[in-house]
C-alpha cells in the first residue's frame, strides 16, 4: 500500500473514530513546488512545537512526554534549518505560525479534559506525522529548489522516525 493510500485509510478512520472534528487535510502527498512546500511545511512544524509545548503542560504519561520533549528540540532544529536554506536560497519564507486547520487542531488540544488529552495529542500526532512524511518525501522526490530538496532529504529520516516513535506509543495505549 502507497503512503498517500496508507495516508487517506488512516485519516478516514480518524474520521470514523470522531475523535478529531479537524477539516480534512490539504493534499500534501503532490507538493513537489517550492511555493508549497515552504508555507506548509512552516504550519507543521509549528504545530509540532505548539501542541508539544500543551502535552508537557497537560500531560502525565511519561512516554507522551518524553516525546513532547523530543518534538519540540527536533522540530525547533528543523524550524532553524528551514528558514537558513531558505534565505540561502534566496526564498521568503513565511514566519513560523499555524494555518486555520493547526490552529484548530492546538485549540482542541488546549480544551481536551486531562483524561482524554493524551489520546487527542497521540491521535494527532500521528496525522501530522503522516502528513509530514507525505509533504517531505513528495518534495524531497521531484522539489523544484536544489537547497529546500537538500533540506526535504536530511529532515525526512527524522520525521520517518517521529512517525515509527508515534505509532509505538499508540499501540501501548490501546
Amino acid at each position: 500500500m502507497n503512503r498517500t493510500m496508507l495516508f487517506v485509510v488512516a485519516a478516514a478512520a480518524m474520521g470514523v473514530a470522531g475523535c478529531v472534528s479537524t477539516p480534512a487535510p490539504t493534499s500534501v502527498a503532490m507538493t513537489t513546488s517550492t511555493a508549497q512546500f515552504v508555507p506548509t511545511a512552516t504550519a507543521a512544524n509549528s504545530f509540532e512545537i505548539e501542541s508539544s509545548r500543551i502535552a508537557l503542560r497537560k500531560s502525565r504519561d511519561r512516554e507522551v512526554r518524553r516525546f513532547a520533549n523530543e518534538m519540540i528540540r527536533d522540530h525547533t532544529r528543523a524550524g532553524r534549518q528551514m528558514m537558513a536554506s531558505a534565505r540561502s536560497a534566496g526564498i521568503e519564507a513565511p514566519p513560523p505560525g499555524l494555518d486555520a486547520r493547526h490552529q484548530s487542531m492546538i485549540d482542541q488540544l488546549s480544551a481536551a479534559p486531562a483524561g482524554q488529552f493524551d489520546a487527542l495529542y497521540v491521535q494527532m500526532q500521528q496525522q501530522a506525522h503522516q502528513e509530514a512524511v507525505s509533504l517531505f518525501t513528495a518534495y524531497s522526490q521531484g522539489g523544484d529548489n536544489p537547497t529546500m530538496f537538500a533540506f526535504a532529504q536530511e529532515t525526512l529520516p527524522t520525521l520517518q522516525h517521529h512517525y515509527e516513535q508515534i505509532q509505538t506509543i499508540a499501540q501501548q495505549g490501546q
